[in-house]
């Protein structure tokens, strides 16, 4: 599948992006990793029937800000904005993982003139736990527990990348980029873009918003994303994955999204 470069410019940055296929617009926002190469085999199953433009969000290697700040939900969503109004298509389905999830229900709040339709798969709420603060304590005990044990990766991802590992799915200058993105998320996004919990009134701005979870994920992170999903009347489907379909189940997810979008249309 042919994909076309992009340079977009959006507030204090240009976003490296990527496009593919024909039809109505689809946008699909990253996880912290900001990079976009692990949705390459989610985009080309999707741009058979879709112009798919993902990207690096700001922050990673290709997307770098002129001043790097303090990344939030808002910021996210205002950089999908960018991105649909430079394709000048209309109005967008937009998908988003983890913090990708944060800037897409952001994007629907802000702009839900410029949303057809948002699809999410655990969306980076941390302040929606069972428990207070649960969220961050698990970063914090997984990554201190098995630290020690652990070489070229965090330990916390072993519990993201149930079914695949990056270090062996991708080749060695992807890995170089996205340990390097895995530096300044912590930096800039962690415990920031990911500190908004949405309530009933902003989700019922949201034109349309359909949730995955992962049967494989922990419980925190489903709990907080169905917990949303119910707050705001909106379905959610369980998937045979962890944090990240898109490589453990790709062709799964993407008849999901493919099915949500023509919900809408």
């Amino acid at each position: 599948m042919e994909k076309k470069i992009l340079h977009i410019p959006a507030d204090g940055v240009t976003l490296y992006a990527e496009q593919r296929g024909q039809g109505p617009l689809l946008v699909v926002m990253p996880d912290g990793t900001n990079d976009c190469e692990p949705y390459a085999k989610l985009c080309e199953l999707m741009a058979d029937e879709y112009t798919v433009v993902t990207f690096d969000p700001r922050g990673g290697s290709r997307s770098m800000p002129q001043v790097d700040q303090k990344v939030t939900a808002e910021i996210l969503a205002e950089d999908l904005a960018a991105i649909i109004r430079y394709m000048d298509m209309g109005k967008a389905s937009v998908f988003g993982v983890s913090s990708g999830g944060q800037g897409a229900l952001m994007l629907g709040v802000l702009y839900p003139e410029l949303v057809k339709n948002v699809m999410v798969h655990e969306a980076a709420l941390m302040m929606d736990g069972q428990l207070p603060g649960v969220t961050f304590d698990f970063f914090q005990t997984i990554n201190q527990t098995y630290a020690a044990r652990c070489s070229g990766f965090l330990p916390h991802e072993m519990s993201l990348y149930v079914g695949i590992c990056p270090a062996d799915a991708f080749a060695p200058e992807v890995v170089e980029r996205i340990n390097a993105n895995n530096a300044y998320w912590m930096q800039y996004y962690f415990g920031v873009q990911d500190s908004h919990s949405y309530t009933k009134e902003e989700l019922a701005r949201i034109p349309h918003a359909d949730w995955t979870v992962g049967c494989w994920t922990p419980s925190w992170h489903t709990y907080g994303n169905i917990e949303t999903a119910k707050r705001g009347g909106f379905p959610y489907t369980w998937l045979p994955s962890a944090h990240t379909p898109h490589l453990t189940c790709p062709e799964l997810l993407a008849q999901q999204l493919k099915k949500t979008i023509k919900k809408y249309e």
